[in-house]
Order: structure tokens, then C-alpha cells, then sequence
């Protein structure tokens, strides 16, 4: 029986902007056989795979040490943007300059510098984007992580990165991404907790399979254990509600979409985002039916 849900992400795995995602929607399964079933959920907004990585490797020592077995945990996670990258920084230096660029970017932003629990300090500070709006951060430092680099553009070497590979989904990023997955996964294997592997979009996988004879790419994709995986991505599976072909998905526009959704709820208020019934839909097409054939509900 499983006794505790552990589920990562990014934004497509966490609210605000997922409501009622696939995690909650699998919390709520998994409780129909288990009223007991604690749940550890380490999603955020933004995040890419070495931060999801590292927060659910952490959330399964954590269980382990508590006391949990490992057949009594089902990790669950829905893996990000190839390209997405995160940073320790605790150089005071460092933190100021990020910071004091921060005015001038005008977009979405979360909270910075928090830990590998989500959380910011006891005593946070706060900045302030060009919209106005504030965001704790913690002034000792901790976890930066960015979708693009496109909020710290007053930031040379976040800059630089992006500048390292070819391309923008380049073999370094790819490398990146594809290590951390395999690293969860063989660290699942050792301690002999279950792992169920999803992606937000279908570039996520078609990015390491394009590349998987590159030498740099094959000795992790010969790791993979594709039995515990889903490859097709959430986002453009929910395209199937709107009729609009899976290659056709990403070239619409927020506003399209949310056009098409008709406030059906497919999609978020946001025209990008999983929406409360694009959860049920995805959790019922793809997650639930592929969890009862591994017999996990």
C-alpha cells in the first residue's frame, strides 16, 4: 500500500497556476485506497530538472529516515524545460546586483534565493519588478533558478550560459537535463522506491531522442528505464480537447488558446497553463490508466 506521494514539477505542477493539477488529482486517487496517505509535494513555478531533482531526491531521504519503506512511496514527478537552469549563490556581491536589476524587468516573477524546501528566511527581504509587484527573497542567498535568463538580463554570466550551446536547446542544456533525470532515477532504483517520470511538453523528451547518439547523450539514454515513463507531454496532449494537432500546439498564442477553451476550464485564465479539467483529462487519458497497468492504484 502506498503510504506517502512525493510529486515535483514546475508551474504545470503547482499552484497558482495550476489549479486542482494532476498531483492533487492523483492525491485524491491514491486516498480512495488509502484515507491515511501523507503527500510531499516539491513543485514550483519555473524550476527546471536540477532542482526537481534534488527536491525530491531530498523529500525520499527525508521518508527513508522517518521510517517509511520503500514500497510504501510512489514518487511521481513531471520533468520541465531542457533549457531552464538554477544556481546556488550566497555571495553577498552577487545577490545585491541581482536584486538591484530587478526593477527593471517587467514579467512574471516568484520568490528567489529559497531552499531545497521551497522556503525563504525566517526574516525575508523584498524587491520589487517595474509592474510594482514584490517578491520576498532571502538575503543569505540560496537556490536562483531561471526559464530563459530573460529576467536577468543585468546578469553577465546567467547571460553567458545561454550563450554556451549552438543552439538553444544546445547538447550542453540537453546533457543537463537528462543527467539530473537519470540521477533520480538510478538513486529511486537503490533505495527501491517506485518512480513515475512525465514531461510538461513533448520537446522535453523529443530533445534527448534527437540527440541520443551524440556521445555526450547516449551513456545517459542507455540508463533509461522507459517502463516507469511517459513521453508524451501534458501540453500538447490537452491540445486533443481543442482540436488542435500536437506539432500545432505551441504556436498558439495564449490568447488563441484561451479562444478555443471557450472557458471550458481545458486551460488556465493565463491561455497556457493546465486548467482543472485539462488535469482530470490528462490524469484520466494518461496517468491513471498508466499507474494501473504497473498496479499502483
Amino acid at each position: 500500500m502506498i503510504k506517502l506521494l512525493i510529486t515535483g514539477g514546475c508551474s504545470f505542477s503547482c499552484k497558482p497556476d495550476c489549479e486542482d493539477g494532476w498531483h492533487e488529482q492523483l492525491e485524491l486517487k491514491l486516498k480512495e485506497s488509502n484515507s491515511e496517505l501523507k503527500v510531499v509535494h516539491t513543485g514550483f513555478g519555473s524550476q527546471g530538472q536540477e532542482l526537481i531533482q534534488k527536491k525530491v531526491m531530498l523529500a525520499i531521504i527525508e521518508a527513508l529516515s522517518n521510517g517509511y519503506k520503500p514500497e510504501e512511496i510512489l514518487a511521481t514527478v513531471m520533468w520541465s524545460g531542457t533549457y531552464r537552469k538554477a544556481w546556488y549563490i550566497d555571495n553577498p556581491g552577487i545577490i545585491k546586483e541581482v536584486v538591484d536589476g530587478m526593477p527593471k524587468f517587467n514579467g512574471g516573477m516568484t520568490p528567489i534565493f529559497l531552499d531545497l524546501k521551497n522556503k525563504n528566511a525566517d526574516n525575508p527581504a523584498y524587491f520589487k519588478t517595474a509592474s510594482g509587484s514584490e517578491f520576498a527573497y532571502n538575503p543569505n542567498g540560496g537556490w536562483l533558478f531561471t526559464v530563459n535568463g530573460s529576467e536577468y538580463r543585468h546578469m553577465e554570466f546567467i547571460q553567458q550560459h545561454y550563450m554556451l550551446d549552438c543552439n538553444y536547446n544546445g547538447i550542453g542544456k540537453i546533457h543537463l537535463s537528462l543527467e539530473n533525470i537519470v540521477m533520480l532515477q538510478n538513486f529511486c532504483k537503490l533505495q527501491g522506491v517506485t518512480l513515475i517520470n512525465q514531461f510538461f511538453m513533448d520537446f522535453v523528451w523529443q530533445d534527448i531522442e534527437d540527440h541520443k547518439h551524440d556521445l555526450n547523450i547516449n551513456y545517459l539514454y542507455r540508463q533509461l528505464d522507459c517502463e516507469n515513463m511517459i513521453v508524451e507531454g501534458m501540453f500538447e496532449t490537452l491540445h486533443e480537447l481543442l482540436n488542435v494537432s500536437r506539432n500545432q500546439a505551441r504556436d498558439l498564442t495564449h490568447a488563441e488558446r484561451l479562444k478555443l477553451d471557450d472557458n471550458r476550464r481545458y486551460f488556465s485564465r493565463d491561455g497556457f497553463h493546465p486548467g482543472p479539467l485539462g488535469s482530470k483529462f490528462w490524469c484520466e487519458k494518461k496517468l491513471f490508466p498508466f499507474l494501473q497497468c504497473k498496479q499502483l492504484i
